[in-house]
């Protein structure tokens, strides 16, 4: 049987190894540090018991007997939210990705509030969107009502906080004029990715999809696009690093090619393809950059072309809108945008499904 050592997991600290086939891993020391020689001598200490346990028969399969209370109760009863927060999230020992997610940013969102255990105020004034919201606080109530179980708190001070409304977001798609003005635009400024911004528009797929496209997606006998995974930033990386992923919603959709994306395509399509290489690169033949794109190039060209700035995500709405403008079943425009049902449609776009006129009225 191989030693079990402590391991480095993001500054933390995580024993694991192997036994009858299931793998086991687990930070021994909540609120250690591995750079901290008393936390990982406490670590390897857990790590020789459990090895001794093994052979001698008497393993815990739940790890209970090896798990330590965290650290920072060891001494001190958290004082601040943030503390508290630290040490809640020690104990759910959280898949790295995860906690580089919603968790990561609820603590900053603290960090930059830096409240008391018990104080409330700050969070109604925390300006993000009410959905972020909803998330947010769900998870710090969560804090709480385990703080409260441990004997941190005598409530949960967040238990009583209410949502604010949810107001419909003003979603301002492209008109046919400034759709030509951005396409003339790239055409001149930065033709490399003309392709790649006449793609979205015309699509109106998620970025994060378009810039994982592969050639093996595009099925030009069957005229036909294979929406069926992403390119994601890596949350847990340095911000440039992307990870093929399936769809937000792990949906596969089939768009059929219009004559006029189908020629794009066939004069982007190299003399020989490659099925696992990239549709859409930058110009050095790298995965794009979403937000280098963003900043050094959709930004210029919306500027130089007179157009008020929008995301390039507005290319997804402007296909959507277009769609329902033009007639195309809700049902249809939900396939097409890759969501599960037309719920998403209705909530942000009903208002341009079958919208009335005015009475003729003699006036």
């Amino acid at each position: 049987m191989r030693e079990i050592k402590p391991v480095n997991n993001n500054g933390s600290i995580q024993l694991k190894f192997s036994l009858g086939g299931k793998r086991y891993g687990f930070n021994p020391l909540p609120g250690g540090h591995y750079e901290d020689k008393r936390d990982l001598a406490i670590a390897q200490a857990i790590a020789t018991k459990i090895q001794n346990d093994i052979l001698s028969g008497h393993f815990d399969p739940t790890l209970d007997r090896y798990r330590l209370v965290p650290k920072a109760t060891l001494n001190t009863q958290p004082k601040t939210l943030l503390e508290l927060w630290d040490i809640w999230v020690k104990t759910l020992e959280l898949p790295t990705a995860t906690e580089a997610n919603h968790y990561k940013w609820v603590r900053r969102m603290i960090t930059k509030a830096s409240p008391g255990i018990t104080d409330t105020d700050w969070i109604t004034k925390v300006d993000i969107a009410p959905r972020t919201f909803k998330d947010r606080l769900g998870l710090i109530k969560a804090c709480c009502k385990w703080g409260v179980s441990k004997g941190y708190l005598e409530t949960n001070p967040y238990e009583s906080i209410k949502l604010p409304k949810d107001k419909p977001k003003e979603i301002k798609p492209f008109t046919q004029e400034e759709i030509k003005l951005i396409l003339e635009g790239f055409d001149k400024l930065a033709p490399h990715y003309s392709p790649f911004v006449r793609f979205l528009m015309a699509t109106g797929v998620r970025t994060s999809e378009a810039i994982g496209l592969l050639w093996e997606h595009v099925d030009f006998h069957r005229s036909e696009i294979i929406i069926k995974e992403s390119l994601s930033k890596d949350l847990t990386g340095n911000g440039y690093r992307r990870v093929r992923k399936e769809t937000k919603t792990g949906n596969i959709r089939y768009l059929p090619m219009s004559l006029e994306l189908q020629a794009l395509l066939i004069f982007l399509r190299p003399p020989k393809v490659n099925p696992d290489s990239l549709v859409f690169t930058s110009p050095q033949g790298c995965i794009i950059d979403a937000d280098n794109f963003r900043c050094r190039q959709w930004t210029k060209v919306l500027k130089a072309q007179g157009i008020p700035y929008r995301k390039p995500y507005t290319t997804r709405h402007t296909m959507i809108s277009h769609a329902i403008d033009q007639g195309i079943p809700i049902t249809g425009v939900a396939y097409l945008a890759g969501h599960k049902d037309t719920s998403m449609i209705i909530k942000n776009y009903g208002h341009m499904i079958n919208r009335p006129s005015l009475p003729s009225l003699p006036i």
